[in-house]
């Protein structure tokens, strides 16, 4: 007799794609629907890029988005976005995007009874209007250096976490970890309000700068708990979800001369298509001539060939390999 499993009653959690190149691989799907997500990072760290790039990728995908931050200004944000080719302007000509310019001069002074229900008030009333899926709060940690009592911003953020789960929007806030302070103070508050907490940490090793992006947590759903290397390219960010890379490579294809007659003897015809060759050997055993002795072949026969040269110039090889007969000039392709 064997038992019977029962049925699963596990319903997955509605999640929001950020359409950013390979991180919803990493939060296995995306961001919490409806529910507000962390990222905090040093500065230069890219929030503000990918808090932006996740309102401007939802917008193009018919979710439309609301900018809420302190640190910028709309028009500084609109210039910056066109160096990735992102035009905000005419996402908001077509009431796809709404970018709130609450850009706080640092030397104000806050006083009396100024706080985030008036322009929280506004917000609710543009995301009407626009019928706003997602919203990003923007270096939240500007608006809380300038109250001077602990008790006020505590009440602030409390205010915020009641306003931010009946929003109906899937909501990210951007936070620099400032040691000491009352952002250091109030980062636990910022955590447990928030129901996913990403990281980015920006550093430099052996004077090479370096990028690690990672998910401290997310309420109700598995992620990617490793450190994933990501970049912010002319386009946007890019991540790599390292260890969800498979093996997904096509079978070898057909045998390609290798331009030597007498290697490709020995290979039984060449090189298989698709494979990766590797030519190992101490300086001035001619791996360069083996290998554009390759290039010279396929160019002959009208393929395409991308040759990247890591220790000689472009003018420099083209000039030492015709000690050996191989002439590649007729094959270059200028600009």
């Amino acid at each position: 007799m064997t038992a019977q499993t029962k049925p699963s009653n596990k319903i997955p959690l509605p999640k929001t794609p950020t359409f950013i190149s390979g991180l919803d691989d990493i939060l296995e799907g995306g961001l919490p629907t409806n529910r507000t997500s962390l990222l905090m990072g040093s500065p230069g760290s890219g929030k503000t890029v990918m808090g932006l790039e996740f309102l401007y990728r939802g917008a193009l995908n018919g979710e439309p988005g609301i900018f809420f931050g302190f640190e910028e200004s709309a028009a500084a944000l609109r210039q910056n976005a066109l160096t990735l080719g992102w035009d905000l302007a005419a996402l908001e000509a077509e009431n796809r995007l709404f970018l709130l310019d609450t850009h706080i001069d640092p030397e104000t002074i806050i006083s009396g009874d100024f706080g985030l229900k008036p322009l929280l008030a506004i917000i609710a009333g543009k995301a009407k209007e626009l019928g706003a899926r997602r919203i990003v709060l923007d270096a939240l940690d500007v608006l809380l250096r300038m109250f001077e009592n602990r008790l006020r911003i505590r009440a602030e953020l409390n205010l915020l976490n009641a306003w931010l789960k009946k929003c109906g929007m899937t909501a990210v806030m951007t936070l620099k970890p400032h040691e000491g302070g009352y952002v250091r103070t109030f980062l636990d508050f910022f955590y447990s309000m928030s129901d996913c907490a990403l990281t980015l940490d920006a550093r430099a090793q052996n004077q090479i700068s370096i990028r690690r992006l990672r998910v401290i947590k997310y309420r109700g759903s598995g992620f990617g708990r490793n450190e994933y290397p990501y970049v912010v390219t002319s386009s946007g960010v890019q991540t790599l979800p390292i260890s969800s890379v498979g093996l997904e490579h096509k079978p070898f294809g057909r045998r390609m001369s290798s331009g030597v007659p007498r290697l490709d003897a020995m290979l039984g015809g060449g090189y298989y298509q698709a494979s990766c060759i590797l030519a190992a050997g101490a300086p001035g055993t001619g791996k360069t001539l083996l290998a554009s002795s390759f290039v010279r072949q396929a160019c002959g026969q009208g393929e395409k060939v991308l040759y990247l040269s890591l220790e000689e110039a472009d003018h420099a090889l083209l000039k030492n390999v015709t000690s050996a007969g191989i002439n590649l000039a007729p094959f270059v392709e200028n600009g």
